[in-house]
């Protein structure tokens, strides 16, 4: 099992799965970092944390990657209030306009190894890892099944523990 360090230079300049949690962060911190802490679906990340994940998937380089399943997710979890809903709308479309799309059928999804355990958002996710994308979240659980099955993927709160600054 790699660390995240190492994940990470392996890497470097290959693009990375972004997962649903740390694409929230990124949409709502683009829209307004002020309300990272104060949004119910990033109250546990701060602007520290939204600037290292801007760094981190600088690194990583083109493409940001993802499937249809987890971005209907950021879509459906990014429903911040007023004006910034908007706002958060359009940035979300400038981002889909600009990743890298994985798609698996839903009927092949089902049938994945994660799916009854995960569901079908992170079935997608392990399937993209399979193809040897490295993916990066800030679910402790699905990381370990990923790693437990022999992929690439980095949790987030450890890259927090490796000191790296923004």
């Amino acid at each position: 099992m790699a660390d995240a360090a190492t994940l990470i230079k392996k890497h470097q300049g290959k693009g990375v799965f972004v997962d649903a949690n740390l694409f929230v962060l990124l949409m709502v911190g683009q829209v307004n970092p002020k309300r990272i802490q104060e949004f119910k679906r990033t109250q546990s990340f701060t602007e520290d944390d939204f600037k290292l994940l801007t760094t981190l998937i600088a690194w990583f380089g083109a493409p940001v990657i993802t499937t249809p399943h987890v971005l209907s997710q950021v879509s459906d979890l990014t429903d911040l209030s007023g004006p910034e809903g908007k706002i958060i709308r359009r940035h979300f479309k400038a981002t889909v306009e600009t990743i890298q799309e994985k798609y698996d059928t839903a009927r092949s999804l089902v049938n994945h190894r994660l799916f009854e355990r995960f569901g079908l958002g992170d079935a997608s996710v392990a399937a993209v890892c399979e193809r040897n994308v490295v993916v990066l979240t800030a679910d402790l659980q699905l990381q370990i099944a990923l790693v437990a099955s022999g992929l690439d993927a980095i949790n987030f709160n450890h890259v927090r523990s490796l000191g790296w600054r923004v």
